[in-house]
Parts: C-alpha cells; structure tokens; sequence
C-alpha cells in the first residue's frame, strides 16, 4: 500500500483523498490537504448533479480529529458549480456545514467532551474559542434532543439550581425512573414553571403519576394547575432544611442574648442540634443535656425537632392530619420566631401534604416508592 493510500484511508472521508505530498507538520499541528476522488458536483441547495465546476473557493483550512497527539487541519478547496435551477453556489459536502470551519465529526467529538468536562476546559484542552465551544455544544444537544424519545414520565422531580450569583435560579425537571433530565427553564417563577408544562402537553401531565418538589410555592401551584391528578410528594430533604434552619435561628438567638458563661457553651454546639439523637455518641448527648438545663427556648426547639419525626411514621391521612395541626400548634405556642414562620409554611402546604396520605393507596404508590423517589432526588443526573 502507497504512503498516498495509507492517509487516504487514515482519512475516512468517503469520496475524498489525501494529495500527494499533502501532508505536513507545522506549529500549531498536522495539515492535510485534500481534495475529491472523481469529477462530479451536486448543488448544496437541491441536490442536483452538476458534471463541472463553475469555479473555485479560495483555500479553507477545517478543524478535525487529532491525530498522533497533534491538533489537525484539513485544507480543501470546495467548488461551486452553476445549477441549472439555483444559479451559481457551492458544491454540496456531506462532512462539513455551508461555510463550517470545523468537521461534523470533530463537532460531535467536542460536544462529548462536553458531556465529560466544563466548557471553558474542553476550550483550553483543544485551543478553542470559548463561544465556540459553547456553540458547538449547543447545536449537538439541541439534535440529540429532537431525536429523543419521550415515553410516559410516571415519577416527575421538579428542582432548583444556582446559575449565576446573587440568587439567580433555574428550575430543573427530571424522570425519577430513568435518571434523566427532562426540561430545565431559566427560573424558578410560577409562569416560567407552567410554560414548561404547557409545551410538554396535556398528555405527558396526565401520565404523571406523582410529583416529588421542595415547598417552593410556584412550583406546587403549577403541580396543581397542570398535573390535577398528580400526588406532590414534599422532599423529606427540604422539609427537613427547613426545620434545620428554624432551630439555628433559635440557637444563634439564644447565644446573643445570653450570658457570656451560657454563650461559650451554645457557641461551638451548631451540629448538635441538627444532627439525629441516635446518632450522638454520649458526650454529644451530655453537652445538649446541658444546655438545655440553663436554656428553656432551645430545649422546646430541640423537642419540637425530635418529634416531628413521627410525621413520616403516620399509616393514615387522618392520623397525619392530627398529628401535623397538634404540631403546628406547638409551634405557635413556643413563641419561638423561626418555628411560628415554619408552622406558617407548612400550613399553606398542609392540604397538599394531607391529600398525599389519602391518594397514595389509590395511586398503587407504596412507602417504599416514596423512600425511593427521596433517594433518587439527590443522585447525580445527566443533562
């Protein structure tokens, strides 16, 4: 086999071939020039065959694969031919876009680094322009998304993500089953959040057979809106956040406006109070013993935290229901600020927390596909 060969077939570019001599090294890597195998032109416009070239452009060097480690460089001089329909254009090329300054095979090899690494590394990693490669990533999931498959989503997650600084949000929407994102819309507003079910259709929200979400108010009224028969299922994660922060107010609180003596010993106990009573060893347990002994206000806080546990421990609607308005009750009644605004939040979300207990039998959704959808909530998900 010819050395001429040999980078023709290294090229795997059908109907195209390496000249001879065409190959050189230089500093910012491999150029090959090529050029066609036959005469014979189609016109990019209709497709139509074309025996001769009009004339040609002037040299155009395209970015492709790398090879032995370099960056590599295809100079080709594409033809236009003079179409008996569409007039004088260029010449129709299966492996490069109208005027594209990279190969269609090189774009989908950066846009599955794309998949593997941040932007601004792929940039640096192949010496691209950041938009560039921003661009290219773009158009390869805009493709890849018009060729997916959209089968019934039967456990939707509906989520939030930091995109920019200063509480700039997304909201992402996710499959629970299968692990992959759905959606995602620049913000986290209730129009925003129903303009995403509006263009996914009466069809797919009647598929869903439970919402898993935080107790982010637009996200529930849209559920409502658009998913009617939907159970909204409260991530236990976020419920608990809540709670989390409502009783570090009372600490911090508490710290401020005690004694110096009382301070020092509230000061270093942060995770004590959010951390489980099980999982305490018994020098944890002896320290919150004693602070709760001189401090009345985080002894309630610390309780009403323990017991809302047995919330998730509730068989029945009616038991919850008893249970979540005795609690709530508490709260007020503690005259602890953090928790008299919890208690308020969770009533506004209390007629969907009920109605979850009441539709779960009849949805077929068992505690162990609620555990389940609380687990799959927080695992990693693929753009």
């Amino acid at each position: 086999m010819s050395r001429k060969s040999l980078f023709t077939d290294l090229l795997g570019i059908q109907g195209w071939r390496v000249k001879a001599g065409g190959v050189r090294i230089e500093e910012d890597g491999v150029v090959v020039e090529i050029e066609p195998k036959r005469p014979g032109f189609r016109c990019a416009c209709c497709g139509q065959g074309v025996l001769f070239a009009y004339d040609h452009q002037p040299v155009r060097r395209i970015r492709d694969f790398p090879v032995w480690g370099r960056r590599c460089h295809l100079e080709v001089q594409f033809a236009r031919v003079d179409c008996p329909d569409c007039g004088v254009g260029i010449e129709e090329v299966d492996w490069v876009k109208r005027y594209g300054r990279y190969t269609q095979r090189y774009e989908l090899y950066v846009a599955s680094l794309c998949d593997l690494l941040p932007v601004t590394d792929v940039a640096e990693l192949e010496g691209l322009n950041k938009n560039a490669v921003y661009k290219i990533d773009k158009k390869w999931l805009k493709r890849r998304e018009e060729q997916r498959e959209e089968p019934p989503v039967r456990y939707l997650g509906i989520d939030e993500i930091a995109i920019k600084r200063g509480h700039r949000y997304a909201t992402v929407f996710y499959d629970l089953e299968r692990r992959t994102v759905i959606g995602l819309v620049k913000s986290r507003r209730e129009r925003a959040v129903g303009g995403f079910f509006r263009r996914w259709g009466k069809k797919q929200c009647k598929s869903v057979v439970a919402v898993c979400m935080d107790l982010w108010s637009p996200f529930l009224n849209s559920v409502r809106r658009h998913c009617k028969e939907a159970v909204v299922v409260f991530d236990k994660f976020h419920v608990y956040g809540y709670l989390s922060k409502a009783i570090e107010g009372v600490r911090r609180h508490q710290q401020n406006v005690c004694s110096d003596e009382d301070g020092k010993l509230i000061k270093g106990s942060r995770w004590l109070w959010l951390r489980a009573s099980k999982n305490l060893k018994r020098k944890q347990t002896h320290t919150l013993d004693q602070i709760m002994a001189i401090n009345k206000p985080l002894a309630k806080a610390y309780l009403l935290k323990e017991d809302f546990e047995a919330f998730y421990e509730c068989e029945g609607r009616e038991e919850a229901k008893k249970f979540l308005t005795q609690w709530m009750k508490r709260c007020r009644e503690s005259r602890l600020e953090p928790f008299i605004k919890l208690a308020k939040r969770l009533k506004l979300s209390q007629p969907s927390i009920n109605v979850r207990l009441r539709k779960l039998k009849d949805k077929g959704i068992t505690a162990d596909d609620i555990g389940s959808m609380d687990d799959l909530r927080h695992l990693p998900f693929t753009f």
